[in-house]
């Protein structure tokens, strides 16, 4: 287990009311049978349960509840269904799901994508309090249609999916999005889906195609004049 989650032991029905935040790693994840317990939680990590098959519909009666973390670095093989209860989270503004989707073995993400992964809850699309999302590591091909709903959103996080297809012009009509995170997508180029009017930074690294191109870094920061692009990659890009 990773360093830096540490399990959360509550003891009396007076402790678990005071309780607003809570890490569950495989050492206590039977709390997740008790999250109803924890009337007044805002904020709840989940961690490295790698035998977790879904998340509890009790979920979503965490109606405090401001950020949501599953977010399972490159460590980690996990793939719970989402509860549709996730959607009535309305107070969410913060939801980590990097790598949360992602039933690969440890330490195989960069080989082919993940095949049999968990659909997103429809009702995500209420989620309209949240101003940061990050879907990385997931296996995905393209946003999902459920973003174009979440008209406060800053931060979309959607690196590591390697396989991205086509960028939705939808991103455009999210009038408050600032940064959008599409390092080791697959890229070659970024496909037209227009402007977001707030957009300021848009990462690139580790898009091989075009990061040890300078011809096609240069044509990009034209077209997205204004707004920075970072180009960094992490890992060396093959010669």
């Amino acid at each position: 287990m990773c360093c830096g989650h540490n399990p959360v032991f509550p003891q009396t029905q007076t402790d678990l009311a005071a309780v607003k935040a809570l890490s569950i790693s495989d050492e206590n994840r039977s709390l997740l049978n008790r999250l109803k317990e924890y009337p007044n939680l805002e904020v709840l990590t989940i961690y490295c349960v790698e035998s977790l098959q879904e998340l509890p519909e009790d979920l979503g009666r965490l109606q405090k509840l401001r950020e949501f973390n599953m977010n399972n670095g490159n460590g980690c093989s996990i793939n719970p269904r989402l509860p549709e209860s996730l959607g009535n989270l309305h107070r969410l503004q913060k939801l980590d799901l990097y790598g949360a989707q992602d039933p690969r073995p440890a330490g195989d993400h960069y080989g082919p994508q993940p095949v049999g992964r968990q659909d997103f809850p429809k009702s995500m699309s209420q989620l309209t309090a949240l101003t940061y999302l990050d879907l990385g590591r997931n296996g995905l091909e393209g946003i999902p249609d459920f973003v174009q709903n979440l008209k406060h959103l800053k931060v979309l996080g959607f690196a590591w999916n390697m396989k991205v297809k086509n960028l939705p012009r939808f991103l455009a009509n999210l009038p408050e999005l600032q940064t959008l995170r599409l390092d080791a997508d697959g890229l070659s180029d970024i496909p037209d889906f227009g402007k977001p009017p707030k957009l300021s930074l848009i990462t690139l690294g580790d898009n091989c195609n075009i990061t040890t191109d300078n011809a096609k870094k240069q044509a990009l920061q034209h077209r997205f004049s204004g707004i920075k692009l970072d180009f960094s990659d992490e890992y060396d890009c093959p010669e």
